[in-house]
């Protein structure tokens, strides 16, 4: 959460309208938007004669250089252990590994060009060829091409690559931005950012959480939805631009900010999260470094239920050394003490190891996940041997990605007893880590049963469960209707996983965003759900609710949508359900937004 450096006074001229967006980096902000609008440069195709080839080559290594200049000081500025270096170390990588400039060179020599019209053309051919590919993280990466372009073209022009605002507490809003561009924003302090595209993925969004911006995305034509000056609040925690908000609503946020100050500064975890009713719920954090844990830690964090180990790769297909992730691992491993800490193993696509094998034509059902790590074990037995020196005298469990079956966890186990006895037998000291499977796709929920055998714990991954059983991209806004979190078919899905754990034997961890979602989790716990692990900034949010809910209510809802036929039914029951139990709980207006 941010500051509120900007207040907003006296009621809206309009009524409050409320947005759905998704949550990009959690938080709440309050303030009047301020339209970032890109950079305009104009681009010129100069035709070059015979002799003023090679002068235009040296004015666009000259550029380079300038652009390298800044790329290595913005990576080396921060500590190596935070995001944002590895950002522009990919950057770099654009400059320096890629056929990126080659290709404008090419451009340059052989159409006798100029340089900006040689970029242009370049830079648009990648963006296009990877703005195509149905695969997310892709997708993504043409935002870093354009953000190195832009960096280019100032040099060639001379110009700022942004001239930061000169006042604080602003709502940012654009269609994108850069992640050079969010690096620039943190120094002058926003109240929060929203825009049209960008995923949770995305460096952008990245960068937004590693600075504590509030961030959402999806929201489509911003500059006819809203106007400059406009009074707004952007809750990260729920998805939701609130247009207008009238007072009652402000001075609500105002006091969600003003607990979590204070819950963040008291220093003390709770006691263990009970029900009204004495149900004992557990609440893990979603972390991938030592330091945020530490904030979610004071804000009663019962241990890391999940780790994204893909954080560690810090330059495009440079993975981590064994010795490089045993000691990521182990300070990971610290900092939760007792409670520990779940390690999912990467979680990345070919793309990221192999650029000659990255044109996959659906790169998002293709070679990814646990199928790349047992396809290409070389990366895969490294992580394996630095989780388990980790685990020695820790508690640490291994998390197996896009399980889609039985095979795919007695492989896994194979290779992971195999890494054990090479240990072992070089006098290495181990630990035994638990191991659990991944449920995010259709498969491995109808063989939940089976897999719940193999394992010794279940994650069930909300976000890509919802993506994958109703075939839509959650980022797509063409698609957004069916994007459906309360669909029957996503319910009895998650009904089945839960009870294939329970008959198991064996715990199950729901993590992804419906488990940091007010609205979802007392369907979660009526469901059956006893572990809950969610971005940090969400925990204090989710204790308040559930120690103010009751199971049996919870179970009672349930019941209660068995034969609704529709998500839109389903909403509806919710919400009424709420409002005449647990109304108080929940932040003004979210009972009457429309959840995806």
């Amino acid at each position: 959460m941010t500051d509120l450096n900007q207040s907003i006074v006296g009621e809206p001229l309009r009524p409050e309208q409320r947005l759905s967006a998704l949550a990009v980096s959690r938080g709440i902000g309050i303030g009047r938007v301020v339209f970032l609008h890109s950079d305009k440069h104009r681009h010129f195709r100069i035709e070059l004669g015979p002799n003023e080839v090679e002068g235009e080559l040296d004015r666009l290594r000259s550029a380079i250089a300038e652009t390298r200049g800044q790329l290595l000081k913005l990576a080396t500025d921060t500590p190596s252990d935070q995001p944002v270096s590895d950002i522009f170390g990919v950057h770099l990588l654009i400059l320096e590994q890629s056929s990126f400039v080659q290709r404008i060179e090419a451009a340059i020599s052989e159409q006798r060009i100029n340089a900006e019209w040689a970029l242009k053309i370049v830079t648009d051919h990648y963006v296009e060829r990877q703005g195509s590919t149905d695969d997310e993280h892709i997708r993504e990466k043409s935002l870093d091409i354009k953000d190195v372009a832009n960096r280019i073209l100032s040099a060639l022009d001379g110009t700022r690559p942004f001239a930061p605002l000169t006042y604080a507490g602003s709502v940012i809003a654009a269609p994108e931005l850069r992640p050079s561009t969010i690096l620039e924003l943190t120094k002058v302090n926003p109240a929060a950012i929203i825009t049209e595209r960008g995923g949770w993925t995305s460096h952008s969004s990245i960068l937004a959480r590693e600075f504590h911006l509030p961030m959402i995305s999806g929201i489509k034509r911003l500059e006819q939805i809203l106007s400059s000056g406009a009074s707004v609040i952007v809750d990260g925690m729920n998805g939701e631009l609130i247009l207008d908000p009238n007072t009652e609503t402000v001075e609500h946020f105002r006091a969600m900010v003003s607990r979590h100050t204070t819950k963040t500064g008291e220093g003390t975890r709770p006691a263990a999260v009970t029900t009204a009713d004495g149900a004992e719920i557990i609440i893990r954090a979603n972390i991938d470094t030592p330091d945020a844990y530490q904030a979610g830690g004071l804000r009663g964090a019962r241990g890391i239920g999940l780790s994204r180990s893909e954080s560690l790769i810090r330059r495009s297909g440079t993975v981590p050394s064994e010795d490089e992730q045993l000691a990521a691992y182990s300070q990971l491993c610290q900092v939760a003490g007792p409670d520990g800490v779940k390690i999912r193993t990467f979680d990345i696509g070919i793309d990221q190891v192999e650029d000659d094998r990255s044109a996959e034509r659906n790169p998002s059902l293709g070679l990814r996940s646990i199928r790349l790590s047992l396809t290409i074990p070389t990366f895969f037995r490294t992580q394996v041997r630095a989780i388990l020196r980790a685990a020695c005298g820790n508690r640490i469990d291994i998390v197996l990605p896009m399980i889609t079956g039985v095979e795919d966890i007695i492989r896994s186990r194979a290779l992971i007893d195999e890494e054990r006895e090479k240990l072992e037998a070089a006098g290495i000291a181990v630990g035994v880590p638990l191991v659990g499977a991944m449920i995010e796709v259709p498969s491995s929920v109808l063989t939940a049963r089976e897999i719940a055998a193999k394992v010794d714990f279940l994650c069930l991954g909300t976000n890509d469960l919802v993506q994958h059983l109703l075939a839509v991209d959650r980022d797509n806004h063409l698609v957004a209707d069916w994007y459906q979190t309360l669909h029957p078919a996503v319910i009895r899905a998650i009904a089945a996983v839960l009870s294939a754990a329970r008959e198991g034997g064996i715990p199950v961890l729901v993590c992804g965003e419906m488990a940091g979602s007010a609205f979802y989790v007392p369907l979660l716990i009526g469901l059956g759900a006893r572990e809950l692990s969610m971005n940090a900034s969400s925990i204090g949010q989710i204790q308040d609710l559930v120690s103010g809910i009751t199971l049996s209510e919870a179970e009672e809802l349930v019941a209660g949508i068995e034969k609704l036929e529709t998500s839109e039914e389903i909403e509806r029951y919710l919400r009424r359900h709420y409002r005449e139990h647990w109304n108080s709980l929940f932040p003004p207006g979210i009972l009457d937004a429309k959840h995806r």
